[in-house]
């Protein structure tokens, strides 16, 4: 198996990352290839993906896992962020809007301010933020303002935790901002997972614990590029690996269902 893992420069945010992920890779027996974002453009992954599927894999960022998906002619997934059948988990205001329309808002001074916008398709096109005056959109200025975003009332977290779901079970719960002795309710997390429809292989549910001890859901991530957050680098890259394959259409190969033993 070989496995083609994004080489960062070191001024990357996910540098050590993509370090470690080639790592775990290796340690697991696989080659190891590293290649640069341009060298995906040029087509120098294009025989792998599309000749030798079965035998690939591909780690890097959110912007290269979808290039190279486009270059093996496969369909993108949609963004899971906050999926309807886990509302009663949310526990805030969302909506899908565009940015021409938040920008509106903040024109008018809007009572809905603040307000917490990110990209709903390309999240490449800036980072999410909250909005709450003119100087917020600054950042939003070249952007297209029909580009649609996904809208959420702003909600003060006082502790966050990334909780890595692999073959429908919680594998592993990091804390990633703020009081690290501030828990998630389990019950809450585990009466989220049954109610998921249809969730993907892998992924990670983000959740928030307010100042008032109440467990909400974040966002949920896809797990084709994923921090690992403190996860064991094993079953991290299972849970690539198995989430690429799903993507690319292949056969499931049971990757990580030892996990359930």
């Amino acid at each position: 198996m070989r496995a083609y893992v994004q080489q960062g420069s070191q001024e990357d945010f996910n540098f050590l990352s993509l370090d470690q992920t080639a790592h775990w890779f290796w340690e697991r027996g696989y080659e190891v290839i590293r290649f640069d974002y341009p060298e995906l453009g040029a087509g120098v992954l294009d025989r792998g993906l599309r000749q030798f599927s079965e035998e690939t894999i591909v780690a890097g960022g959110v912007g290269t896992i979808r290039e190279a998906l486009q270059r093996a002619g496969r369909p993108l997934p949609e963004n899971l962020d906050l999926p309807q059948c886990l509302d009663n988990w949310i526990g805030r205001r969302f909506w899908t809007s565009t940015l021409d329309e938040i920008r509106s808002l903040v024109e008018a001074n809007a009572g809905l301010l603040p307000v917490h916008v990110k990209p709903l398709r390309h999240h490449k096109k800036f980072k999410g933020r909250v909005i709450a005056e003119f100087r917020d959109l600054i950042p939003t200025a070249d952007i297209d303002g029909e580009m649609p975003v996904l809208v959420q009332e702003v909600v003060r977290f006082a502790s966050e935790w990334r909780a890595s779901v692999f073959r429908g079970r919680i594998v592993h719960v990091g804390n990633y901002a703020g009081d690290p002795l501030l828990f998630p309710d389990a019950n809450r997390m585990q009466g989220a997972l049954k109610a998921f429809v249809s969730p993907p292989v892998a992924c990670a549910m983000d959740w928030g614990v307010t100042e008032a001890g109440e467990t909400l859901l974040v966002e949920v991530n896809d797990a084709f590029a994923l921090g690992a957050y403190g996860i064991r680098g094993s079953i991290y890259t299972a849970m690539i690996e198995a989430r690429w394959r799903q993507l690319m259409g292949l056969a499931d190969n049971g990757v990580g269902e030892w996990l359930s033993m």
